[in-house]
């Protein structure tokens, strides 16, 4: 029955688009079909070391408008879908109840309307491989086909993203979860992905503590006294807002790819990470930071951090094992050892994600 169900979809999708190309008077040699590629941030394209385009894309989150199909099935000829995980438990259904995502055999019944359809048998039909940032990659990702661990935050460019010994440490801790957008409240989309709600109790118990904290974004919202709050901030003036502060709180858990973690990592910053996080965990070690569970151990483990605090080496430690090279590297051998007769360039030192990274 699911097999019959995957087909008619597909069916479906390829009589969506004939029709499409004959009213619009569409072909699928136009330029418009790669390109669109590019402006969807559904779909993540592959730089080697000189830049070029690779013939590879990533698949990063669920597909939701009919163009996003069309755009997969039309660029499929000669390209290599893969597929990686940067949105929550993708390609199992995202856990945010705010995203409203169900698999398609859940609400086959066409009186519920309410939910947005997650077609995970398709994700891992057409995707051939994957690039995955789970402790347990088979709860997720049911297949037998290549997999590796690496996420979009590994890729982090640690010389643009450097400390500034200009700037003096103004708090004890930074904890980033910004509102979806002026309007929102503070129980919207984002404070789910970003744990909002154990964030809360574990600041009261950091407050309570004496240290003094940043929460970026959730101005507005109830907060210790000893906590300064803002509004939406720009990533220039956020880089810069980080180096303030002596460690990074993250008690986000519905987090695949947590850019924040690598980037504070990269200017040195030390981090308290929610240890049942989805992805990050890997960055996180003796030279890095600590783990913490929830509210029961917060304080325990904020004690080691800072009795540890001129200990950890987070900057030397990316700089060791991740950024472009690093981990270009490691994706450039996945690619190699299990697409190479299909790659449009096979002389790859590094490969990129999202853009180009010329000689390192």
């Amino acid at each position: 029955m699911r097999d019959i169900i995957y087909i008619f979809i597909i069916v479906f999708l390829i009589i969506m688009i004939l029709c499409t190309c004959i009213y619009n008077k569409e072909n699928f040699n136009n330029s418009s079909n790669v390109n669109s590629l590019n402006k969807n941030s559904i779909f993540v394209p592959l730089y080697d070391d000189k830049g070029r385009k690779l013939n590879v894309t990533l698949i990063s989150k669920p597909l939701f408008k009919d163009s996003d199909f069309k755009q997969l099935l039309v660029n499929k000829p000669g390209r290599i879908y893969l597929g990686i995980t940067s949105y929550m438990e993708f390609p199992s259904t995202p856990s945010n109840p705010r995203d409203k995502y169900k698999d398609y055999k859940e609400i086959q019944d066409s009186k519920k309307k309410n939910f947005n359809p997650n077609y995970y048998d398709m994700y891992l039909d057409i995707c051939e491989g994957w690039l995955h940032c789970f402790r347990e990659p088979k709860r997720y990702i049911k297949t037998n086909k290549p997999i590796v661990l690496i996420s979009e935050s590994d890729f982090i460019n640690y010389k643009k993203i450097r400390p500034d010994k200009n700037i003096k440490k103004k708090y004890d801790y930074i904890y980033s979860c910004p509102k979806v957008n002026s309007t929102s409240g503070c129980n919207d989309w984002v404070s789910y992905n970003k744990n909002w709600e154990l964030a809360k109790r574990c600041i009261k118990i950091m407050s309570d503590m004496g240290l003094k904290g940043l929460l970026v974004g959730r101005k507005g919202c109830s907060v210790p006294k000893n906590c300064d709050t803002t509004g939406w901030v720009q990533y220039d003036k956020m880089i810069k807002l980080y180096q303030q502060a002596r460690f990074l709180f993250l008690p986000n858990v519905a987090d695949a790819s947590p850019r924040v973690l690598t980037e504070c990592l990269s200017l040195d910053i030390p981090c308290l990470i929610n240890k049942n996080i989805l992805g990050g965990w890997k960055y996180v070690n003796n030279k890095t930071g600590v783990f913490f569970t929830n509210e029961k151990d917060v304080e325990e483990n904020v004690n080691i951090l800072i009795k540890n605090l001129n200990n950890y080496t987070p900057r030397q430690y990316i700089i060791d094992n991740y950024g472009p090279v690093n981990s270009g590297k490691r994706l450039s051998k996945f690619l190699l050892d299990n697409f190479s007769d299909r790659l449009n360039y096979k002389n790859l030192n590094y490969v990129t994600i999202r853009n180009p990274v010329k000689n390192f």
